[in-house]
């Protein structure tokens, strides 16, 4: 300490030039760098804005009218990393269930099934499983149903399962399945449930 004390303004200045001769490339460089990514992070965010604006307006006039497949294929070739594309896959299935489209309806529910967004994902497959066992295609909603492992939809989950099991004339399954419907249903049980219980007895 006491060298530094004695040093004089001229010694300290020509160490200060022989530090910065040897390290100020670096200085610069980091200093650079940071500029460039708080820039970059900047760009970063407003494209996604611009990502979440753009596809946002598409998906307003897909609401409008969810049959429309050119609105559909823009929407999902431009913004396809959005989550605006399971919601409008999800408003297109019900749209065609509900013209009795049953391939299409299907095919947009495998589109929402696919997003990133969890409870989207799971609406998909709940909604594309009851369709799987309305027209019979009873393997394919038991995989999809077993791939369910939320808790907050496991009463649902069960019933589609009873709903399975009684396409396949399981009634021993069913009964099960519904049983365990209305256990894990915390008392919000469902008319539609309780009917579908009842209908199957006792089994004595």
């Amino acid at each position: 300490m006491a060298d530094n004390v004695l040093k004089s303004d001229e010694e300290k200045a020509e160490e200060l030039k022989a530090w910065w001769k040897s390290n100020g490339l670096s200085v610069a460089a980091g200093v650079g760098l940071a500029i460039a990514g708080m820039f970059g992070w900047q760009q970063w965010q407003q494209h996604k804005l611009d990502q979440s604006e753009g596809a946002s307006k598409i998906l307003s006039q897909i609401n409008k009218n969810p049959s429309d497949t050119e609105l559909l294929k823009k929407l999902n070739t431009e913004y396809g990393n959005t989550p605006y594309t399971s919601l409008a896959a999800l408003n297109a299935a019900k749209a065609a269930c509900n013209a009795n489209k049953t391939d299409e309806c299907i095919n947009q529910l495998k589109v929402a099934n696919n997003s990133s967004l969890e409870d989207i994902a799971i609406i998909a497959k709940v909604r594309l499983a009851r369709t799987l066992i309305s027209t019979n295609k009873l393997d394919e909603a038991s995989s999809l149903l077993s791939s369910i492992k939320s808790a907050a939809y496991s009463s649902l989950v069960a019933e589609l399962n009873g709903d399975l099991f009684l396409a396949k004339k399981d009634i021993t399954k069913a009964r099960e399945a519904y049983d365990k419907a209305l256990l894990s249903s915390g008392g919000q049980n469902s008319q539609l449930l309780k009917m579908k219980r009842d209908d199957l007895g006792d089994g004595s």
